[in-house]
């Protein structure tokens, strides 16, 4: 059990924050308290910008709620909202960062490691690039098989220490108006397309491979969304297919990603 007190009134940590808080330069920084590295992450101010609109609107026209926004929680509602996920995937066992205090005005956790994108990112040996890659898709399966979800499953939101990723940021957790499989199905859409970049220019590309695995993993009723989702939205993505060639780089990401996903899915029929 750490000794660090986990009150969000202790009046050392409460001083520590505030003092640091003033020249911190983003709403997410370090501390160190009590011999340990502690992550502090204060209150955000609500999502304006025109993308979550669009995302709105693109999810009612396609009547996919797997593709709505996440809740735009702010200030000490979004703070207790990760705090809780974060909790409940502890208390079930999968590797998150420790909640050491929660107030209405920032979130404290424990240090989980180094972020897994920068570590991908510095590999000069693609093989162990995609063994990493491989090894947070299967936890990400195994958060699905226990019934649980991310959120906001990018591969920037994965940690990794002691030779094995974890999970990060959940401030995307809460998705009111889908089913758990609509989460899921989001999350690996979410995981798939954030990898596409890795696969620039390789001889071999690997995201299929991926897809594969995770997908094949996945319960039946979150393949079952992906298909529905790809259905209605099968004549976007045929356009994305044949701009891809003269697109720009997202266009051919989600080309890509697009093509992984459909080939991935027709193996595991259901």
């Amino acid at each position: 059990m750490s000794d660090l007190p986990e009150h969000p009134a202790d009046p050392e940590l409460t001083a520590l924050i505030r003092s640091l808080r003033s020249t911190a330069r983003t709403r997410v920084f370090a501390i160190t308290y009590g011999g340990r590295r502690l992550w502090v992450k204060t209150a955000g101010a609500p999502r304006l910008r025109s993308s979550v609109l669009m995302q709105r609107i693109i999810a009612t026209v396609f009547a996919q709620p797997i593709l709505l926004p996440p809740r735009n929680q702010t200030g000490a509602l979004g703070l207790a909202a990760e705090a809780a996920a974060i909790r409940t995937l502890a208390d079930a066992g999968f590797p998150v960062p420790a909640v050491i205090a929660c107030s209405g005005q920032w979130l404290v956790l424990g240090d989980a490691g180094e972020a897994l994108e920068p570590r991908l990112n510095d590999a000069a040996d693609a093989a162990e690039r995609w063994r990493m890659i491989a090894e947070a898709g299967a936890l990400l399966s195994r958060l699905h098989a226990a019934g649980h979800w991310h959120g906001g499953a990018q591969i920037r939101n994965f940690s990794y220490a002691d030779g094995r990723p974890g999970l990060l940021d959940f401030e995307d957790h809460v998705l009111p108006g889908m089913t758990l499989a609509e989460k899921q199905a989001r999350d690996l859409l979410l995981f798939l397309y954030s990898l596409v970049r890795y696969d620039r220019g390789a001889t071999e590309p690997q995201l299929p491979r991926i897809a594969a695995a995770t997908l094949s993993a996945a319960s039946p009723d979150a393949r079952h969304a992906m298909r529905k989702l790809r259905r209605r939205m099968a004549w976007l993505l045929a356009l994305a297919r044949w701009l891809a060639p003269h697109a720009g780089r997202d266009v051919r990401q989600a080309a890509a990603a697009d093509a992984a996903i459909g080939a991935a899915l027709a193996q595991k029929e259901d």
